[in-house]
């Protein structure tokens, strides 16, 4: 039997899919990568966008119609199984849906679906899960250190469907690491929803701080975290971040919006002038950190003043990277109840604007880094393009020439030419390991 898992979502999505793909390896199923290849079909599925329901949707459409050629049982899960249980099992293709956190029952439900019943298993996400991994790199690894949230963002589904926060002991967060460091791995990213309010559960002294302090003293050459709150980010922690050898320069702090009226009306714990403040504090503890971090456009009661103070915010810190959405409804949020009155075409309208001044920023970061060397680890090589690419440590882009056996490697490349989305150079010595 082989098995496909789809996915949507965020990097811990991603790395459930690795440990659905363990489970069903463990249960003796051949992974494959495409649907059309396989006896089952697993949709690890996102609701924190309309535009990540409607891609399930389509693609739940698609393999209805390879249903219809053959046998094929097709089972949905993760967080919009969560939140939209009923609509989901209005669709003829799915024959089996389970929650966000019970992943293990799912060769149980295939093989209930296969004796012709259509089970569905939502417990209330309110547990961790550890599950066998099929790792997707001999390099770069996941691992979570939490799951769920519980700050309860105005526009967030996250608590919701992923329940509150719920943090790994810290030693057997350590004890994963110890492992993949023993097996080679260059660079590894610690997950949370809300990854610097690790430890707020456990009231046993544990924070985030103190795991990155752990973490440091790994051999392991890399390692990053993901995603950040600011409600969360301590002067702490980013000690702990500055003094870490291992710990890259990279930040990923969502904002979301520049209008102090605003972040009260999305319920996000800070103000624009605490959101400054520890920027300002990360960019003196740790030298050329590039700090990343998401904006929602068009959230109710967004007026063209609140949004000039968004754009404002973007152009007075200087972000290396915006990742902006626009907002949509979500249900079971507080703010679903607000009228959701920006029109569409002014969201779009700010969407553009916002990626205007962040690609021009880009570009003028990109450019001070001309000349320099630095240090990347190589990801893949861009077929018929010519180019390898990789990452830096502070999370820029590099793409350059190189020769084969470099994917996996750290490899010196000197910067000469920027553009808004990468950085392109020459390697300057052999790869080294």
């Amino acid at each position: 039997m082989k098995a496909c898992v789809l996915t949507w979502g965020c990097q811990l999505n991603e790395h459930r899919s690795e440990e659905i793909e363990g489970l069903l390896q463990a249960a003796g199923y051949e992974i494959v990568s495409r649907p059309e290849e396989a006896d089952v079909v697993i949709l690890n599925t996102c609701m924190v966008r309309q535009r990540a329901e409607d891609k399930v949707i389509g693609r739940l459409g698609e393999l209805w119609h390879l249903k219809k050629l053959r046998p094929l049982v097709i089972g949905v899960g993760g967080c919009m199984s969560q939140g939209r249980k009923e609509e989901l099992l209005r669709y003829p293709a799915v024959d089996f849906v389970f929650g966000s956190a019970n992943a293990s029952e799912i060769p149980g439900l295939i093989e209930r679906a296969m004796r012709g019943e259509r089970p569905v298993s939502l417990p209330r996400p309110d547990r961790m899960e550890r599950l066998p991994v099929r790792r997707r790199s001999p390099y770069q690894a996941y691992v979570t250190i939490a799951e769920g949230c519980s700050h309860s963002c105005a526009y967030c589904i996250v608590p919701f469907v992923r329940g509150p926060l719920r943090s790994r002991p810290m030693g057997e967060v350590l004890a994963e690491l110890r492992e993949l460091a023993a097996q080679g791995y260059k660079e590894v990213t610690l997950l949370g929803q809300n990854v610097d309010a690790y430890g707020l559960d456990l009231r046993d002294g544990t924070d985030f701080a103190s795991l990155l302090r752990e973490v440091a003293k790994l051999p392991i050459p890399r390692i990053r975290f993901t995603s950040s709150h600011p409600a969360y980010m301590t002067p702490e922690t980013i000690a702990a971040i500055a003094e870490g050898p291992n710990i890259c320069e990279h930040v990923h702090l969502a904002v979301q919006s520049g209008s102090d009226r605003i972040l009260r009306a999305m319920r996000r714990g800070y103000t624009r002038e605490r959101f400054l403040r520890i920027v300002e504090a990360l960019r003196a503890a740790i030298p050329g950190v590039n700090i990343t971090t998401d904006i929602i456009v068009g959230f109710p009661g967004e007026t063209e003043e609140d949004f000039e103070q968004t754009l404002y915010l973007i152009r007075e810190v200087g972000f290396g990277t915006v990742y902006v959405a626009m907002y949509s409804p979500r249900p079971y949020t507080p703010a679903a109840t607000l009228p959701d009155d920006v029109p569409p075409a002014e969201k779009k309208s700010r969407l553009e604007a916002v990626l205007e001044v962040t690609r021009r920023i880009a570009q003028e970061i990109n450019e001070r880094k001309l000349g320099k060397v630095e240090e990347v680890l190589v990801e893949g090589y861009l077929q018929g393009k010519g180019f390898y690419y990789g990452k830096t440590r502070d999370m820029r882009t590099v793409l350059f020439p190189g020769e084969e056996g470099m994917v996996g490697n750290f490899v010196l490349v000197k910067l000469e030419r920027a553009t808004p989305g990468a950085i392109y150079g020459e390697p300057v010595k052999e790869p080294v390991a």
